[in-house]
């Protein structure tokens, strides 16, 4: 045991099982130890995230950048097959509500704030990171805090005295949320929605407009976070720690992906040639996607640069966002 503990209770053990230390008990005292919390990753995690720019600077300067910072989400949720239920862009940083059916969190942020910095750095003709620490990411009860999480992060730019009413901040999941702006193809409102009405989406959007801005609701507290990472029951902690038991964190604290030892070989994928560059693609977008392969092991076995791999792969996504935005136009 890394730590002295007076009683081995769940709540004392919980942390050294997770390798976490950021809280512990010693003797009567609750102590917290501020140290980087472990990051865990497992199939169908729902997380809050929220993520700062160095030293508070600005990560969007102007329309454009957030324009730009959208399309890169869209690009990741259809990439990594997540579920995005919320999103709200401040000044100096944004929020996100995830859901990842995969178990892909770290590799789908590394995209995201890597490709956003590389475009910001080249427009500014600025060099070095952007954002001044690594996401926070809160693993939450989806049953319990969806709608108290939605709720704080569509409030944000209110509590910050960037906008007067929610409706009035144009870059938040809120309006499309209401149907006052047309949805991007990667926002997924309807499991916030359907705890309103499942039948009737006109009764939903109305009764989720009064939970938004009623000032009789109780304010959402971060008192309920567990261990720096966690909001939600005792079962579903105890849930969560049997799944990271069973997948034990590695020394730089993260947890095993599935999938790595059996996937399929890139000479069966890659193999056996291809009639156009829209094959290719598709192939090299499998790969990459639906194996686990990384831009790095694909480009040695085509003898490509990994830049000729990542644009591949983004070309197909890009087909993928517009056929669902045309598919989501002819559905209205």
């Amino acid at each position: 045991m890394p730590f002295p503990f007076k009683s081995q209770g769940k709540e004392d053990l919980f942390p050294a099982l997770l390798g976490d230390r950021s809280c512990i008990f010693h003797g009567e005292d609750y102590i917290k130890i501020m140290a980087r919390p472990t990051r865990y990753e497992y199939p169908g995690g729902v997380y809050y995230i929220r993520c700062r720019g160095k030293g508070f600077e600005p990560i969007f300067r102007e329309e454009g950048d957030r324009l730009d910072f959208l399309d890169i989400l869209a690009e990741t949720v259809f990439r990594f097959k997540w579920l995005c239920h919320s999103y709200c862009l401040l000044n100096d940083h944004y929020h996100l509500i995830l859901e990842t059916p995969q178990g892909n969190l770290s590799r789908g942020m590394r995209q995201i704030n890597g490709l956003y910095t590389q475009m910001f750095n080249r427009k500014y003709r600025r060099r070095g990171s952007l954002f001044g620490e690594r996401f926070k990411s809160i693993i939450f009860e989806k049953t319990r805090y969806l709608l108290p999480l939605n709720r704080h992060m569509v409030l944000n730019p209110v509590r910050t005295g960037l906008s007067s009413r929610p409706e009035a901040w144009r870059w938040s999941s809120y309006l499309p949320t209401i149907e006052k702006k047309s949805p991007p193809p990667f926002l997924f409102t309807q499991t916030i929605l359907s705890r309103f009405s499942s039948k009737n989406r006109a009764l939903a959007i109305e009764r989720y407009k009064a939970f938004i801005t009623s000032e009789s609701r109780e304010k959402f507290t971060w008192r309920d976070l567990r261990f720096q990472v966690f909001l939600g029951s005792d079962y579903f902690i105890e849930k969560i720690r049997n799944m990271i038991l069973v997948q034990k964190p590695d020394r730089r604290g993260k947890t095993p992906t599935t999938g790595g030892q059996n996937r399929v070989l890139l000479d069966e994928i890659l193999g056996y040639g291809w009639t156009s560059r829209k094959e290719k693609d598709a192939l090299i977008h499998q790969a990459y996607i639906q194996y686990g392969y990384t831009l790095n092991e694909i480009a040695d076995f085509l003898g490509v640069h990994a830049a000729t791999v990542s644009r591949a792969v983004r070309r197909v996504e890009k087909k993928m966002i517009r056929q669902a935005s045309r598919d989501r136009l002819g559905g209205i």
